[in-house]
């Protein structure tokens, strides 16, 4: 099978960036992956990796020097503010080829564990994306920024399959930059905010073992779920999305997970590992946190899993 698949990256990325391609291409090597990379300012030796890694899995790869005139004016939060790139999956619809209909768009700090070409089966007609439940709005103010009802569902932008078609056809491309470029009293979650706030009710549900967040047990409760979504959830998920702010796989000591992205980091043959430091406060939180994660992981739920 033939797919596409959409990343952006930047030289500070790039480490974390050849351990999440490694372990799609390793996991996905009976097909063929057309991987689109967006990218403002790349260095040559940098993409010669990311070329070179895709060669030797018999994948191609093009790469995209975005222009980010039409990201002037997008808004940020005023605590750990991201770059425009944190906007660049909003212009896909232009950026990628008019062929690429549908894609696939993984972050950079996820690692994928398994063959994902099923999710390309879907049928999107009349959706703009699919992608897993998340969490929010965070406040009353935010509900009201997104015009969100209570109880409506939101989505995380960091694993989507994206309906390139539908955008074109809806012209979303401007609508939403508009409301990216639009003055909010707090921004809350940058371009994961504009999709959700454009594709209301437009959005297909994917089950959760394709955005497992690396730290926690169980996925956001929801009642469409069955009991075999919590069960592959938790036993076999699609990937591992390391999303948490302050619990990375590439800082100085271990954490929940940390193996996993080892693991493809050193199969990529990335050279300049360079891992995080953390003070020694920050240790033995982290050290605290890792001990009870994994002393709830074995001891609860493998105790409730075999109940279901």
């Amino acid at each position: 099978m033939n797919f596409d698949v959409v990343i952006n990256v930047d030289d500070n990325y790039i480490q974390h960036c050849m351990a999440m391609l490694c372990s799609l291409f390793v996991n996905n090597s009976e097909h063929t992956i057309f991987l689109h990379v967006l990218t403002k300012s790349l260095t040559e030796e940098n993409k010669k990796l990311i070329g070179d890694l895709s060669s030797k899995y018999n994948n191609k790869c093009s790469f995209y020097n975005v222009n980010e005139s039409p990201l002037e004016g997008v808004q940020f939060r005023s605590k750990r503010p991201l770059s425009k790139a944190a906007y660049y999956r909003l212009l896909l619809s232009s950026v990628l080829p008019q062929e690429v209909e549908k894609v696939f768009y993984l972050d950079c700090d996820i690692i994928v564990l398994r063959d994902v070409s099923e999710i390309f089966q879907l049928e999107l007609e009349g959706y703009a994306l699919a992608a897993s439940l998340d969490n929010f709005p965070y406040t009353q103010q935010h509900r009201l920024q997104l015009s969100m009802e209570v109880g409506e569902r939101t989505f995380c932008s960091g694993v989507m399959l994206v309906n390139l078609k539908y955008w074109r056809e809806h012209n979303c491309e401007p609508r939403l930059l508009e409301y990216a470029k639009r003055h909010r009293k707090e921004v809350h979650l940058h371009d994961q905010d504009v999709l959700n706030y454009l594709f209301k009710k437009k959005w297909f549900l994917l089950p959760p073992k394709w955005n497992r967040c690396a730290y926690v047990h169980q996925c956001t409760k929801y009642n469409g779920y069955k009991d075999f979504d919590y069960r592959e959830f938790r036993e076999t998920p699609m990937l591992l999305h390391y999303a948490a702010v302050d619990i990375k796989p590439w800082y100085d000591i271990y954490t929940p997970f940390k193996s996993a992205y080892m693991k493809y980091l050193r199969l990529s043959g990335y050279q300049s590992v360079k891992m995080d430091h953390v003070c020694f406060t920050k240790k033995m939180s982290l050290l605290y946190f890792t001990a009870r994660f994994y002393i709830t992981e074995m001891l609860v739920w493998r105790f409730l899993t075999r109940l279901v």
